[in-house]
């Protein structure tokens, strides 16, 4: 957590992405209480038309530097591998995430990660099938980044999504992990990447799920799934199945996952909107606690076998 910089983010009024509504009622306010980046308040509202849920007023895109400090946590190397637990963690759970839909690949089948991060899918991926042709799309990749993926034979495309230049050939699976929600422009963004999928080519989205049982606990302004000021536009499972048809894609499976940082960002939020923006009280629930992670993701665990909710979700969808 970076307590140190606190600035202002430029911000515009926006309107509902999904139906062009500009009426909404504020569901929850908050502040930057992961990374301290901002010192403002902002409010995520829901579309009184349509019951989309986003961010407004919303960060201008030109402020990505300030929303996303060096520190960010899918840019950090400090989890990656196998250097140390969770780092072995996280290698176990992306290759058991992708398993169902990579072993149906065919050889040498090409799969690009939107929002790749520290690539740390890409080399799991890599180390489980080595004939995938792989390549990585993020708006910034540190040195270190680019030159591990790289020497993976994995290639590298730095630019946001909505400039981004795409191979011509065109992909067998994209995935979007945590990523959705970040954009902009959820639906053109989403034409962009139907475009470049092959014929019957897939799309797998993680992104978190607004009927999580856990947002009534924390729903006025500290669930983690806000994220605010990084996270522009949520689904439940309805309005995402929704979208993901608008662009020509049809939802093979939904489901819910557990969402075990989610919970460590709600209560790290709800701990200082009690006691104080920057509190060392959060330390108690930072995310290299992995008892505590361990225990909300059994939780969540526990909750989709008794059929609830958790505010993780998974789509897999096929282009049409």
């Amino acid at each position: 957590m970076n307590s140190q910089v606190t600035t202002h983010i430029r911000s515009t009024p926006t309107t509902c992405c999904s139906c062009g509504g500009n009426s909404s009622t504020v569901v929850a306010t908050g502040r930057d209480y992961i990374y301290h980046g901002s010192e403002d308040t902002f409010s995520y509202v829901r579309c009184d038309g349509c019951g989309h849920f986003y961010l407004n007023p919303r960060p201008d895109i030109t402020e990505l530097a300030l929303m996303y400090p060096a520190n960010y946590g899918t840019f950090s190397n400090r989890f990656q591998g196998r250097a140390n637990l969770l780092g072995r963690i996280k290698t176990i759970v992306n290759r058991k995430r992708l398993k169902s839909v990579v072993a149906h690949l065919p050889l040498r089948a090409r799969v690009l990660d939107v929002g790749c991060g520290n690539g740390e899918l890409l080399i799991a991926l890599r180390q489980a099938r080595p004939d995938l042709e792989l390549f990585g799309l993020d708006w910034h990749f540190p040195v270190e980044t680019r030159a591990a993926l790289e020497s993976q034979d994995i290639g590298v495309i730095e630019a946001p999504l909505e400039a981004a230049e795409l191979p011509a050939q065109p992909f067998d699976l994209i995935v979007m992990l945590q990523l959705i929600e970040h954009l902009w422009e959820p639906e053109e963004s989403l034409r962009r990447l139907v475009r470049a999928l092959a014929k019957d080519g897939r799309l797998l989205i993680e992104t978190p799920n607004t009927d999580g049982w856990d947002r009534r606990l924390f729903a006025r302004c500290s669930w983690g799934g806000y994220y605010f000021p990084r996270h522009l536009n949520l689904y439940n499972f309805e309005r995402l199945a929704e979208l993901l048809n608008s662009v020509g894609l049809a939802v093979e499976s939904q489901r819910s996952l557990p969402a075990p940082l989610i919970w460590v960002y709600s209560l790290q939020g709800a701990v200082q909107a009690r006691f104080g923006w920057k509190t060392s009280l959060t330390k108690l629930f930072a995310v290299k606690n992995i008892p505590l992670i361990a225990a909300f993701a059994f939780l969540d665990a526990a909750a989709i076998a008794m059929k609830l909710t958790t505010s993780n979700q998974q789509a897999i969808s096929r282009k049409v």
